[in-house]
């Protein structure tokens, strides 16, 4: 079983709940962390025992960020395995607890991806469905399992259970409690026990398969497809085995996202262009493989346009990332199509771990290797600083050539 986030294990075998507090709110609380120890016990009661701790700390947190200063709220009084005392709010509660309004509300402030209200939306549907009521300040935990246990009997994956339903009424019902207008979350600490995923390889495509791609989208032969499309054939599986970005953010980017930065020519991935998993923008050098192949022209043609797709197709011009989707879709259909096709091994996705393995490999920093595919940082420690473009560039073109034939 896995820990919940913020639950780590401590010296002396037991465990504790620690959330960072914000730099910019720490003389706000006083403190740079939360913690509450727990004690020794197992995993699961150490889960059990932490969600409503977890949802008092981030409590404490919004309300400082909102600019309210007050003492720890109570936590519950009895930390003893197998009995906890429920977690009642000394605040008001919102006047209004309906499910779906609750769902909206956290839309609103949140802004989360389009994907994910799409893929969320329905969930908290099916929730309300599945209680024969809205009512937000009416559900339980039992409520949660039972839901929980019909989606098992209606054939729904455990994996899909608790990655897509859990997930997202935890994140809502999390909101409403912040946002005071809920007491307490019921699905906190509600999961599904899921096998651990049998590999028989590893995620990165190999130097075949690599290969493969790459000397398919040099072929003058692309079929009738759309130039945006021939552009992303051509283009996106080089891009992204040069950088380890995700298709999506290759996908979206602007001709003008490909510009000189501290005199080393790179591509901003920014969220200005469409969605990025963390929120945040980055810049990547460009090796000098792709320059030599003639980036910069395609990048130019585009000037302030997407490169791989056209805003004006779709139905009545449709948002950015739905048309980067799309891309993405569409790519990984033909990486199917040339040969790629075993199935524990994601068409897209293969990129972002073989650079990964080749950065490794080419004595590349852990830390320089998360900065360039924008993986969170480890530590508070690297999360400080910029990286220099130069810095970046260099370690970039530490990365082997891919050496498949000809360029166009």
């Amino acid at each position: 079983m896995r820990l919940m986030t913020h639950v780590r294990r401590t010296n002396d075998g037991g465990f504790e709940v620690r959330i960072i507090v914000p730099e910019k709110l720490r003389s706000t609380i006083g403190k740079s962390s939360l913690t509450k120890r727990l004690g020794r016990l197992s995993k699961s009661e150490a889960n059990r025992l932490a969600a409503p701790i977890i949802d008092q700390f981030r409590t404490r947190i919004e309300r400082a960020r909102l600019g309210v200063v007050d003492e720890m709220l109570p936590l519950p009084s009895a930390i003893v395995v197998g009995a906890i005392t429920p977690v009642s709010s000394p605040l008001r509660r919102s006047s209004s607890s309906k499910l779906m309004e609750l769902f909206d509300g956290y839309v609103r402030e949140r802004q989360p991806a389009p994907s994910t209200i799409k893929r969320w939306r329905p969930v908290i549907a099916h929730l309300i469905g599945h209680l024969g009521h809205d009512d937000g300040g009416r559900v339980c935990a039992d409520d949660i399992v039972r839901w929980k246990e019909a989606l098992a009997n209606q054939g729904v994956s455990g994996r899909t259970i608790r990655e897509v339903y859990l997930a997202a009424s935890k994140v809502v019902f999390a909101w409403a409690v912040e946002n005071r207008k809920l007491g307490t979350n019921p699905a906190a600490g509600v999961s599904v026990r899921v096998p651990k995923r049998v590999r028989s390889r590893g995620a990165s495509f190999t130097s075949v398969e690599a290969r493969t791609i790459l000397l398919a989208s040099l072929s003058h032969d692309q079929g009738r497809i759309a130039p945006e499309h021939a552009l992303a054939r051509r283009w996106i599986p080089w891009l992204c085995a040069y950088s380890g970005a995700r298709v999506g953010e290759i996908a979206q980017m602007r001709g003008s996202d490909v510009a000189v930065i501290e005199g080393v020519w790179s591509m901003r991935i920014t969220p200005e262009a469409g969605s990025t998993k963390s929120g945040q923008a980055r810049i990547v050098p460009l090796h000098s493989h792709l320059l030599e192949q003639g980036v910069l022209k395609v990048a130019q043609r585009a000037g302030h346009r997407p490169i791989f797709y056209d805003p004006a197709r779709g139905r009545g011009g449709s948002a950015g990332n739905a048309h980067s989707k799309k891309v993405g879709e569409r790519l990984a259909a033909w990486v199917r199509e040339i040969g790629v096709d075993d199935p524990n091994v994601q068409p897209n996705h293969g990129w972002r771990h073989l650079f990964k393995t080749l950065a490794r490999r080419a004595g590349i920093e852990p830390e320089v290797r998360d900065a360039l595919q924008g993986h969170a940082p480890r530590s508070v420690g690297e999360s400080y600083g910029e990286w220099p473009v130069d810095v970046l560039s260099r370690s970039i073109e530490l990365l082997p050539r891919f050496e498949v034939g000809l360029t166009r």
